[in-house]
């Protein structure tokens, strides 16, 4: 009899002598979870960001993460070079605010660093992984994937894309050695918060520093959580719009009121 060897229980991942690749780590939380990663003796850590940031002990690759050709040739310099990648903290992501419809124009743009993203580090990275049977990918989304986000469309509903994409992610490939997180945080004080007061309505349950975030992130992954929520008030969140969706809608709509004006 051939034993179904299955890698759906394995703990988690410790990002200790590993090869990490992170994106958006110029800024926010991309760069506090380098910082952790530093901390925690990662081997060696590479930035892929559309803006260069010198950092010390980190390589750099220029890259827009939305475009498939430019990811692919940046994860292959990248495995030509260390032979093996073992984490990947697809990170990168914009939010603007659009009160109704916003332009097709917009649409794009946002879904290709949001969604299109991740879509494409996977597609040029796990096969390698594959191989040995071992990886971990860190997605950053947000809680506004997992509940809303009033005042802007393209955020939610990107935001919702992403988590959705992260559960295919595990679902397919975590009895094949995958490890999958997905990072939903509310309010973080980051450059994408800087101008909005108090956060606006991501920060109504208060704002968290990233390098908060990047250590949530990486204790719950080192455990080998699927969903993260580092304020913790979304899980019930999340209990109370499953329980009564109708009713959690109304509330919102109160909310997109005392917000949005």
């Amino acid at each position: 009899m051939i034993e179904n060897k299955t890698y759906a229980n394995k703990k988690g991942f410790n990002p200790l002598n590993s090869i990490c690749v992170v994106t958006g780590g110029s800024s926010g939380i991309g760069l506090a979870i380098i910082e952790e990663l530093k901390k925690r003796k990662a081997k060696k850590i590479i930035n892929i960001d559309i803006l260069r940031r010198d950092q010390d002990n980190v390589d750099f690759y220029k890259c827009d993460v939305g475009e498939d050709k430019e990811i692919k040739e940046v994860f292959e310099e990248i495995i030509k070079k260390y032979n093996t990648i073992d984490l990947i903290c697809s990170n990168a992501g914009i939010a603007r605010d659009d009160d109704g419809l916003a332009t097709v124009e917009h649409w794009n743009n946002i879904w290709k660093t949001n969604v299109l993203q991740h879509t494409n580090i996977v597609r040029n990275s796990i096969k390698k992984m594959l191989l040995k049977k071992n990886g971990w990918f860190l997605i950053t989304a947000s809680a506004a994937g997992l509940l809303s986000q009033v005042g802007s469309a393209t955020y939610s509903t990107t935001k919702h894309a992403t988590v959705g994409f992260a559960e295919w992610l595990s679902i397919t490939y975590g009895d094949l050695g995958i490890g999958v997180s997905v990072l939903c945080p509310q309010g973080v004080n980051t450059p994408m918060t800087a101008k909005i007061e108090k956060g606006g309505v991501a920060g109504i349950n208060g704002m968290l520093e990233a390098n908060q975030v990047a250590v949530i992130a990486l204790d719950q992954m080192v455990l080998g959580k699927f969903l993260i929520t580092p304020h913790e008030i979304v899980k019930k969140y999340i209990k109370i719009k499953a329980d009564d969706t109708d009713k959690w809608i109304i509330g919102m709509r109160k909310l997109y009121k005392q917000f949005i004006k």
